[in-house]
């Protein structure tokens, strides 16, 4: 997608889904990335509930570090990857509301420059 997305888009498109409307859809802020992973969320390794109660409608980038020790896991942000966050958004993105531990300093340098 060429055109920037605004952050109210993903948080519309992540309020979608439950009993009255199945197409439901998850979209995460990484770095400024928006990825689309509702088709592969019943996949994920850790699980089908972790991220939507975790990173959705924040910046979940160290959640992402933290988590995802091997870098195997880049090889798929390429698969879901929708486009830019808008440039006025990207800093009023939240944290997430509750880091892990090792999380409160942010995501560090080097990873985001593998991003």
């Amino acid at each position: 997608r060429k055109a920037p997305i605004r952050y109210s888009e993903v948080v519309e498109r992540n309020a979608r889904g439950g009993k009255t409307d199945p197409r439901g859809e998850t979209w995460l802020v990484l770095d400024g990335m928006v990825l689309d992973i509702s088709r592969w969320l019943g996949e994920h390794p850790g699980g089908d509930s972790i991220i939507p109660e975790q990173a959705l409608n924040c910046d979940a980038t160290v959640m992402f570090e933290l988590y995802h020790v091997s870098r195997q896991s880049f090889l798929y942000l390429r698969e879901f990857y929708v486009g830019e966050l808008h440039p006025d958004d990207v800093a009023s993105v939240p944290l997430p509301n509750e880091l892990p531990p090792g999380g409160d300093g942010g995501a560090s340098p080097g990873f985001l420059a593998e991003l």
